[in-house]
């Protein structure tokens, strides 16, 4: 983040506390019945995970020319590929001829071609077909019409993203997309980071209920009483105005005794966690010295695969430092663990009861906003074409 980018956000950081906006009271109402519906999630899983860009992973993943990862909690199966030039591309991972499956490890090493394991059919690291087993016998086959089936993928802030519908491939902004983002981080430094304890973990609520989670501070002096929370300062989130994607800073108290400090000295991530949110269902937590990113994936209406990956600057090399970054890993999910056994709890609610609404705040709107967002969407009066 470039320095006047974070001394602008620090001055809106002090102008909240100083002067808080005064909460308009006004009280809103969501539908529980969208946490529990399968028929929403079928629509949610089709015009959100396969129609806008989805973070399918980190480009640190993709270190050499010939490396791939698999990915497929979409729905639709993908393989994220840097190709012989070093070109990150994204294809339906199925062969032209019958559909196999072509590649099945979830990570590896391409030393030449792609080749499918029922007719040998292969293709480049660039998708395109290379060679069929008795060619004669398929007539106007060629690598025009029977390449891999390549998605829109693009790579931003250190993240892989990719559309799983090909049939929007081109048809979009990426930089529009992602307008949002950047006016508020130029940049993260997350390119050059590498992956660091990459986890996985299963939480019984609907995804919806997860990033909703993460939308607000009102619950971390009491949800986070035993971790995180007496760091923080109550209730301060400080948001800001945008369409699709949220981003928020959540003030440490320690902010507070640098007001009167040379500004040259001011650096942001030291006095608050910042947290983006990229809609639909990535976060992005950028703390002082690494970030973690976390992939909210709905396995079905009532819960969600929660993956997440620490960056690091660089890799560790001493026992020191391994010990020092797992602190930090145990420290992040300890919190994000009281969030989720709260997710559970609400979960576990509208399972049994999901007749009565569920009551937003002053202090909660992007949470409405973010759910409204996901209507738009499924109501088709917001497309990725828009941008």
């Amino acid at each position: 983040m470039k320095h006047t980018q974070q001394l602008a956000l620090m001055d809106d950081v002090f102008k909240h506390l100083e002067t808080p906006e005064a909460p308009d009271g006004v009280t809103h109402k969501i539908d529980t019945q969208r946490y529990t519906s399968q028929a929403q999630l079928n629509k949610e899983r089709k015009k959100i995970f396969q129609d806008f860009p989805i973070a399918v992973g980190v480009v640190a993943q993709l270190e050499k020319n010939g490396n791939y990862f698999l990915h497929d909690l979409t729905g639709v199966p993908i393989v994220v590929l840097k190709g012989k030039d070093g070109e990150v591309r994204a294809f339906i991972n199925m062969c032209r001829h019958r559909g196999v499956r072509l590649l099945r490890e979830e990570k590896g090493h391409l030393k030449k071609n792609i080749v499918c394991p029922y007719h040998a059919w292969s293709y480049d690291t660039a998708g395109c077909l290379k060679g069929i087993l008795h060619n004669k016998g398929f007539e106007g086959v060629n690598e025009t019409n029977h390449s891999l089936i390549s998605l829109d993928c693009s790579v931003h802030f250190g993240l892989v993203f990719v559309v799983p519908n090909p049939g929007l491939k081109g048809k979009f902004n990426w930089d529009n997309f992602l307008k949002e983002v950047y006016n508020v981080y130029q940049t993260f430094g997350l390119d050059t980071h590498v992956p660091y304890k990459s986890e996985t973990r299963t939480v019984a609520g609907n995804w919806k209920l997860v990033i909703d989670s993460g939308l607000e501070a009102y619950h971390f002096k009491i949800a986070h009483a035993k971790t995180i929370g007496s760091y923080f300062v109550d209730n301060a989130g400080v948001n800001y105005h945008n369409k699709l994607h949220s981003s928020i800073i959540f003030p440490k108290k320690s902010i507070t005794r640098i007001k009167n400090t040379p500004r040259e000295s001011w650096q942001l991530r030291e006095h608050a966690n910042i947290l983006v949110n990229i809609f639909p269902n990535t976060v992005i937590l950028v703390q002082p010295d690494h970030a973690m990113v976390i992939f909210n994936f709905p396995i079905d209406e009532k819960s969600t695969l929660v993956h997440s990956i620490m960056l690091i600057p660089q890799a560790p090399t001493t026992q020191q430092e391994i010990d020092y970054w797992n602190l930090n890993r145990d420290i992040f999910w300890n919190a994000i663990d009281e969030d989720n056994e709260l997710v559970e709890l609400q979960q576990a609610t509208f399972n049994g009861f999901d007749g009565k609404p569920m009551t937003i705040g002053s202090f909660e709107k992007l949470i409405l906003q973010f759910e409204n967002l996901v209507d738009k969407v499924l109501e088709g009066k917001l497309k990725l074409t828009d941008f």
